[in-house]
């Protein structure tokens, strides 16, 4: 059994962890884009991000379970079993939050996302090397980031896409290259005019923005969830007559709670939190 010292030390460590892992994410999926130097950050925010959901949903799991079994950890066959499917750890704490009466709807776009960070983490974020050992048994998951780029593009003001479009025709008539292609490919495995490549690299850029919020807006829940999970099992351990061992989790995560107006508008999140 652990002593209630390192108890709190591990469960803060994990915390710190999964802080970490979350903000280096949304750092890198703000930069990410679709030319050869952006789209590393699209992987490296995938895999921090399939990181950060799985450690932040295996903790509420952990603390739902020491509220259920009189202050009692899970074994580590119990928290095992629970696997690296972020679905289905999501659905696990949607199942755990009524009991605090907290509400986790999320949206077509952000379940696009999940979906993403779950196959990531259960094995496409191996992809490339799968491919060229011809074992893969996934989806390329810059193929599927497409899809989640192309909802929120979508979701820019009309105005907004219109002048991307403009602009894009704009530069090459004045560079001569209305009929090039761009010599890479867009992270669907598509080839590109240059004047697409113009437009979905400035439509990325701001899309990303609004992926950021998305990804924020989902997490925030997890903020009053884990408020509540504290808060009640310092008053278990009180009834019970034990030492606190739980830190005030939530605390670690001030930034699911950034309001919108300064989300889209935030370069950096590692470095402020």
């Amino acid at each position: 059994m652990l002593v209630f010292e390192e108890e709190y030390r591990l469960l803060s460590q994990e915390g710190h962890l999964t802080k970490s892992s979350l903000l280096s994410g949304l750092d890198a999926i703000r930069r990410a884009n679709i030319d050869d130097y952006g789209r590393g950050f699209f992987y490296s925010g995938l895999f921090e991000l399939s990181i950060g959901f799985e450690r932040l949903m295996k903790i509420v799991i952990v603390l739902q379970h020491k509220l259920d079994n009189k202050n009692t950890n899970p074994t580590n066959k119990q928290l095992r079993n629970y696997g690296h499917n972020i679905i289905e750890l999501y659905k696990v704490c949607c199942e755990v939050a009524p009991k605090h009466e907290v509400q986790t709807e999320i949206t077509d776009k952000q379940q696009k996302i999940l979906n993403v960070l779950s196959t990531f983490g259960t094995g496409s974020r191996y992809y490339n090397l799968d491919q060229i050992t011809d074992s893969s048994k996934h989806d390329d998951p810059l193929k599927m980031w497409s899809h989640v780029l192309s909802y929120h593009i979508w979701g820019l003001k009309p105005n907004v896409r219109q002048k991307l479009e403009t602009d894009a025709f704009a530069y090459v008539d004045r560079t001569g290259q209305a009929d090039a292609y761009y010599p890479g490919r867009n992270i669907n495995g598509e080839p590109m005019l240059m004047s697409e490549y113009h437009y979905l690299y400035h439509a990325t850029e701001k899309a990303n923005y609004q992926v950021v919020w998305s990804i924020i807006s989902m997490l925030e829940p997890f903020y009053d969830l884990l408020n509540e999970l504290c808060h009640k099992l310092h008053q278990l351990a009180d009834s019970l007559g034990n030492k606190q061992t739980v830190p005030y989790m939530y605390e670690f995560f001030p930034f699911f709670l950034t309001p919108r107006s300064i989300v889209i508008r935030k370069k950096r999140w590692s470095v402020e939190y």
